[in-house]
Protein backbone atom coordinates (compact mmCIF):
# COMPACT_ATOMS: atom_id res chain seq x y z
CA UNK A 1 0.00 0.00 0.00
CA UNK A 2 2.72 2.50 0.99
CA UNK A 3 4.68 1.61 -2.13
CA UNK A 4 1.64 2.36 -4.27
CA UNK A 5 1.04 5.71 -2.53
CA UNK A 6 4.72 6.61 -2.85
CA UNK A 7 4.63 5.74 -6.54
CA UNK A 8 1.59 7.96 -7.11
CA UNK A 9 3.19 10.87 -5.25
CA UNK A 10 6.37 10.50 -7.27
CA UNK A 11 4.38 10.37 -10.52
CA UNK A 12 2.39 13.49 -9.56
CA UNK A 13 5.56 15.35 -8.49
CA UNK A 14 7.28 14.50 -11.77
CA UNK A 15 4.48 16.28 -13.64
CA UNK A 16 5.14 19.56 -11.79
CA UNK A 17 7.64 21.70 -13.67
CA UNK A 18 10.36 23.12 -11.43
CA UNK A 19 12.12 26.47 -11.78
CA UNK A 20 14.72 26.39 -14.56
CA UNK A 21 17.17 28.53 -16.55
CA UNK A 22 16.35 29.57 -20.09
CA UNK A 23 18.04 31.50 -22.89
CA UNK A 24 16.30 34.42 -24.61
CA UNK A 25 15.62 33.67 -28.27
CA UNK A 26 13.69 36.92 -28.86
CA UNK A 27 13.96 39.78 -26.39
CA UNK A 28 11.50 42.45 -25.31
CA UNK A 29 10.52 44.39 -22.19
CA UNK A 30 7.20 42.62 -21.52
CA UNK A 31 7.23 39.12 -23.04
CA UNK A 32 10.06 36.87 -24.21
CA UNK A 33 10.55 33.90 -26.47
CA UNK A 34 12.80 31.42 -24.66
CA UNK A 35 14.84 28.33 -25.37
CA UNK A 36 14.45 25.81 -22.60
CA UNK A 37 15.73 22.25 -22.35
CA UNK A 38 16.54 20.16 -25.46
CA UNK A 39 15.25 22.45 -28.17
CA UNK A 40 12.15 23.40 -26.16
CA UNK A 41 10.74 26.82 -27.17
CA UNK A 42 8.50 28.83 -24.88
CA UNK A 43 6.43 31.59 -26.53
CA UNK A 44 5.36 34.91 -25.00
CA UNK A 45 6.66 34.26 -21.48
CA UNK A 46 5.80 37.23 -19.26
CA UNK A 47 8.74 39.22 -17.90
CA UNK A 48 8.17 40.40 -14.33
CA UNK A 49 10.18 43.54 -13.50
CA UNK A 50 10.31 45.83 -10.46
CA UNK A 51 7.96 48.82 -10.49
CA UNK A 52 9.88 51.84 -11.76
CA UNK A 53 12.36 49.76 -13.75
CA UNK A 54 11.85 48.59 -17.28
CA UNK A 55 14.51 47.06 -19.46
CA UNK A 56 14.61 45.37 -22.83
CA UNK A 57 16.13 41.92 -22.36
CA UNK A 58 18.58 41.19 -25.20
CA UNK A 59 18.73 37.97 -27.17
CA UNK A 60 20.96 35.25 -25.64
CA UNK A 61 20.56 36.57 -22.09
CA UNK A 62 20.06 33.94 -19.37
CA UNK A 63 16.78 34.04 -17.47
CA UNK A 64 15.25 32.40 -14.40
CA UNK A 65 11.91 30.88 -15.36
CA UNK A 66 9.27 29.99 -12.78
CA UNK A 67 6.42 27.80 -14.03
CA UNK A 68 3.43 29.03 -11.99
CA UNK A 69 1.38 26.17 -10.54
CA UNK A 70 4.07 23.88 -11.98
CA UNK A 71 2.83 24.46 -15.55
CA UNK A 72 5.24 25.43 -18.34
CA UNK A 73 2.41 27.25 -20.13
CA UNK A 74 2.04 29.58 -17.12
CA UNK A 75 5.71 30.49 -16.81
CA UNK A 76 7.11 33.90 -15.86
CA UNK A 77 10.67 35.28 -15.98
CA UNK A 78 11.80 36.87 -12.73
CA UNK A 79 15.52 37.52 -13.26
CA UNK A 80 17.93 38.05 -16.14
CA UNK A 81 21.69 38.19 -16.64
CA UNK A 82 24.35 37.83 -19.28
CA UNK A 83 23.64 40.55 -21.85
CA UNK A 84 26.38 41.65 -24.26
CA UNK A 85 27.31 44.46 -21.84
CA UNK A 86 27.78 43.55 -18.19
CA UNK A 87 29.02 46.02 -15.58
CA UNK A 88 30.86 44.58 -12.59
CA UNK A 89 30.50 46.58 -9.39
CA UNK A 90 32.57 46.72 -6.21
CA UNK A 91 31.32 46.10 -2.69
CA UNK A 92 28.51 48.52 -1.80
CA UNK A 93 28.05 49.83 -5.37
CA UNK A 94 24.93 49.79 -7.52
CA UNK A 95 24.83 50.38 -11.26
CA UNK A 96 21.97 50.90 -13.70
CA UNK A 97 23.16 50.30 -17.26
CA UNK A 98 21.99 49.48 -20.75
CA UNK A 99 23.34 47.47 -23.66
CA UNK A 100 24.68 50.64 -25.33
CA UNK A 101 27.25 51.23 -22.57
CA UNK A 102 25.44 54.06 -20.74
CA UNK A 103 25.47 53.77 -16.97
CA UNK A 104 24.64 55.43 -13.68
CA UNK A 105 27.04 54.16 -11.02
CA UNK A 106 26.33 54.81 -7.35
CA UNK A 107 29.60 54.37 -5.51
CA UNK A 108 31.32 55.31 -2.26
CA UNK A 109 32.23 58.89 -3.21
CA UNK A 110 29.19 59.83 -5.30
CA UNK A 111 27.47 59.21 -8.61
CA UNK A 112 29.27 58.63 -11.90
CA UNK A 113 27.38 58.73 -15.17
CA UNK A 114 28.56 57.50 -18.56
CA UNK A 115 26.78 58.85 -21.66
CA UNK A 116 25.04 62.09 -22.55
CA UNK A 117 22.39 63.42 -20.15
CA UNK A 118 19.29 65.16 -21.48
CA UNK A 119 16.61 66.73 -19.29
CA UNK A 120 13.39 66.75 -21.33
CA UNK A 121 11.07 68.26 -18.71
CA UNK A 122 11.96 70.21 -15.61
CA UNK A 123 15.06 72.15 -14.71
CA UNK A 124 18.34 71.54 -12.98
CA UNK A 125 19.14 73.04 -9.58
CA UNK A 126 22.64 72.66 -8.19
CA UNK A 127 23.62 73.73 -4.66
CA UNK A 128 27.40 73.45 -5.15
CA UNK A 129 29.95 74.54 -7.77
CA UNK A 130 29.72 73.32 -11.33
CA UNK A 131 33.00 72.36 -12.98
CA UNK A 132 33.60 71.33 -16.56
CA UNK A 133 36.65 69.82 -18.26
CA UNK A 134 35.19 70.86 -21.64
CA UNK A 135 33.19 73.77 -23.15
CA UNK A 136 30.06 75.22 -21.54
CA UNK A 137 27.47 76.66 -23.92
CA UNK A 138 23.94 77.99 -23.97
CA UNK A 139 21.64 78.65 -26.93
CA UNK A 140 23.66 81.77 -27.91
CA UNK A 141 27.24 80.54 -27.67
CA UNK A 142 30.02 79.21 -25.50
CA UNK A 143 31.68 80.77 -22.46
CA UNK A 144 34.94 80.81 -24.46
CA UNK A 145 33.25 82.93 -27.14
CA UNK A 146 32.06 85.28 -24.37
CA UNK A 147 35.65 85.66 -23.09
CA UNK A 148 36.99 86.43 -26.56
CA UNK A 149 34.27 89.04 -27.14
CA UNK A 150 34.93 90.68 -23.76
CA UNK A 151 38.73 90.72 -24.15
CA UNK A 152 38.63 92.61 -27.46
CA UNK A 153 35.72 94.96 -26.73
CA UNK A 154 36.21 98.74 -26.64
CA UNK A 155 34.22 101.71 -25.35
CA UNK A 156 34.80 104.47 -27.86
CA UNK A 157 38.50 105.33 -27.93
CA UNK A 158 39.32 103.68 -24.59
CA UNK A 159 41.75 100.76 -24.50
CA UNK A 160 40.55 97.13 -24.23
CA UNK A 161 40.04 95.79 -20.69
CA UNK A 162 43.25 95.74 -18.65
CA UNK A 163 42.26 92.49 -16.96
CA UNK A 164 41.54 89.86 -19.58
CA UNK A 165 39.10 87.04 -18.98
CA UNK A 166 40.80 83.67 -19.00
Amino acid sequence: MMKSVGSRIQKAASQIRQTFLGIVARGDSKALQLKGFTDETLQEVELIQHVGFSSFVPDSAKVVVIPLQGKTSKSVVVATTGGAVVVNVAKGETCIYDQFGHQVLLHETGIRMKGDVEIIEGGLTVEKDIKSLAQISDKTGSMQQMRVTYNIHLHGSSPPPSVQME
